[in-house]
C-alpha cells in the first residue's frame, strides 16, 4: 500500500510563523556577547545599549557574586540526581528553604527550577474542579496555560480594576469553598504595580486566598528587597497581605530557578498535588548553598536598590520631557505603541541606533496593544538614559518637523500665486509631499533614512526648479 503523500509537519508549522509575520508577530533571537560590564552588548562588533535584561540590581554581572556562586558549586554537588520526593532533597535544601521563609517572613519556603513551574505548581495545587478562580488577565502565561488544567471555575477580571474584581467576589453564594484570587505585585509588561493596600482590604472582607507573583519586585523593591507585600506589611502593622508568593530568582536576585513562600503545612500539599514538583529533578545542593549566600547578600545591597530608583525617575523624566507616553511604577517602564506591525519597526529603528529594546505584542500583551518595555538596571547610567530618551524621540520629532515644513510651504506658495510666480505650484507640491510624509512617519513609522532620503531628494529637486523658473521669469514681472 502506498504511503499517502502528506504536507509534513515542518511545513505546516512554517505557515503558522508565516501568518504571524503577516500580522506584524514575527520573532527571532540574536546571539550577543558581553553583559559582565552591565547593560553593554556586543554584537558583530557594535555594541549596544540593551534595556531586554531583568537584571534590576546588576547582580548576575557582579564579580563578587560571581566568586560567591562559583565557590557554592565547587563545595557542593551540582545535581541532585532526583525529585524531591525520590531522594532528591537534602539537609542544605531544608536550611536554605528555611533561611529563605524567614528573611521573606512566611512560614514556608519550596524551591522549584523555573517561575513557570512554580506558577503551574501553584494553579494545579490551589485550585481543584468546579472551584472559584479570580485572575487579573494581564497575569504570566504560566498562569493562563496551566488554568485549563485545573478545573476550576475562572473568572478573569481586568486588569486592575478592583471595583470588577469586587463586584465578581460579591457574586459569590455564602457557602461556595474559599476563593483563590491570583495576581502580580509588578506586571511584567506594561510594569504597573497592584495597590496591596486595596487588595488586603478586598481580602479582609472576601476572605479570599491570595497568591501573589512578586518576580519582578523581589531583590529591588520592598524592605531589604523583600518585595511590595512586604512594604504593605509594613504600612499595615505586620499584617502580609498575601498567603502565598511566588519569587523567581533570574531577575534581579541573580541566580536562576524560583521559590514559592507558603503558610504552614502548604509543602505536603505541593509535594503530593503538584506535578511540577513531583515529576521535576530537584534543584542540587549546590544550588542551595547559593540561596544561603544570597539571603546574606540581600540586605548590603540597599544603594544599588536606590541607585536603581533613582535611575527610573531620571528615565520617566527624560521621556516625558520629550513629550512620550510612559507607563510604569517602578524599574519597567513602557512606551505604550498600539499597532504590532508599527512596534516591530520601531523596535528595530532602535537597534539600528544601538537601543536594544523589547516590542512587546500579542501574546505577550492584548492585541493592538503593542508597547516598548524598557527593563531597567542598577548599571544603567544617565548618559546611556539620556541617549535612549533622544533616540526614541527622534522618529516622532522628525514626524513633527516634516509635517510643519509641509504647512509652511503650502502657505508659501499660495503667496507666491499672488505674486504670478510660476514656482508656487512646484512649492505647494512640495508641501503636500511633506505633509503626507510626516503623517506616514508618525502613524506609520517607515526607515527614517529611507524617509529623510526622499524628503531631502523631493525638497533639492523641486527647489532646484523652482528657484530657475524664478531667476527667468520673476525679475520680468517686477520691472
Amino acid at each position: 500500500m502506498p504511503v499517502p503523500q502528506r504536507r509534513s509537519l515542518y511545513d505546516c508549522l512554517n505557515d503558522r510563523l508565516r501568518a504571524d509575520a503577516r500580522l506584524g508577530l514575527a520573532r527571532h533571537s540574536a546571539a550577543m556577547s558581553g553583559g559582565a560590564a552591565g547593560p553593554l552588548l556586543y554584537r558583530d562588533g557594535r555594541e549596544y545599549i540593551s534595556f531586554m535584561s531583568n537584571d534590576g540590581l546588576g547582580l548576575a554581572a557582579d564579580a563578587h557574586w560571581q566568586a560567591r556562586v562559583a565557590a557554592c558549586f565547587a563545595a557542593h554537588a551540582p545535581s541532585a540526581s532526583a525529585s524531591r520526593l525520590a531522594g532528591g532533597r537534602s539537609e542544605v535544601v531544608d536550611r536554605a528553604c528555611r533561611a529563605v521563609a524567614d528573611y521573606f517572613g512566611f512560614a514556608e519556603c519550596l524551591f522549584l527550577p523555573s517561575g513557570y513551574q512554580a506558577n503551574l505548581a501553584c494553579v494545579t495545587t490551589l485550585l481543584q474542579q468546579g472551584q472559584e478562580a479570580f485572575v487579573d488577565r494581564r497575569c504570566h502565561a504560566s498562569v493562563m496555560r496551566a488554568l485549563p488544567l485545573a478545573g476550576a471555575r475562572i473568572r478573569a477580571w481586568n486588569h486592575l480594576d478592583y471595583d470588577h474584581l469586587e463586584r465578581l467576589l460579591s457574586s459569590l453564594p455564602p457557602d461556595a469553598p474559599q476563593p483563590v484570587v491570583m495576581a502580580e505585585s509588578l506586571y511584567s509588561m506594561d510594569g504597573a504595580a497592584l495597590d496591596l493596600g486595596r487588595m488586603a482590604a478586598l481580602r479582609r472582607r472576601y476572605g479570599f486566598f491570595l497568591c501573589v507573583d512578586e518576580a519582578h519586585a523581589l531583590g529591588a523593591l520592598g524592605p531589604g528587597g523583600r518585595g511590595l507585600c512586604a512594604a504593605q506589611a509594613l504600612r499595615d502593622d505586620g499584617r502580609a497581605p498575601a498567603d502565598l508568593v511566588v519569587g523567581t530568582l533570574g531577575k534581579s536576585l541573580g541566580l536562576w530557578g524560583a521559590f514559592l513562600l507558603l503558610p504552614r503545612g502548604f509543602t505536603p500539599l505541593f509535594e503530593h498535588l503538584a506535578s511540577a514538583v513531583m515529576h521535576s529533578t530537584a534543584l542540587p545542593p549546590a544550588h542551595a548553598a547559593c540561596m544561603l549566600a544570597l539571603v546574606e547578600e540581600l540586605p548590603r545591597l540597599g544603594e544599588r536598590r536606590r541607585t536603581l530608583a533613582a535611575r527610573v525617575a531620571f528615565f520617566r523624566r527624560a521621556l516625558r520631557e520629550r513629550g512620550l507616553p510612559v507607563m510604569g511604577d517602578a524599574h519597567i517602564l513602557s512606551v505604550p505603541v498600539g499597532d504590532e506591525t508599527r512596534c516591530r519597526r520601531l523596535a528595530a529603528r532602535l537597534a539600528d541606533s544601538g537601543v536594544l529594546v523589547l516590542g512587546a505584542r500579542w501574546p505577550t500583551v492584548p492585541r493592538g496593544q503593542a508597547l516598548l518595555r524598557f527593563g531597567l538596571t542598577a548599571r544603567h547610567t544617565e548618559e546611556m538614559l539620556a541617549r535612549t530618551a533622544a533616540v526614541l524621540a527622534v522618529p516622532i520629532l522628525f514626524s513633527l518637523w516634516i509635517l510643519t515644513t509641509g504647512i509652511t510651504h503650502t502657505v508659501r506658495a499660495f503667496g507666491l500665486r499672488r505674486l504670478g510666480s510660476f514656482g508656487w505650484g512646484w512649492l505647494c507640491t512640495l508641501g503636500v509631499l511633506e505633509i503626507l510624509a510626516g503623517v506616514l512617519t508618525l502613524f506609520e513609522p517607515i526607515t527614517a533614512m529611507v524617509a529623510i532620503s526622499v524628503i531631502l531628494g523631493v525638497v533639492l529637486l523641486l527647489k532646484g526648479v523652482s528657484t530657475t523658473l524664478n531667476a527667468i521669469f520673476l525679475p520680468r514681472w517686477m520691472d
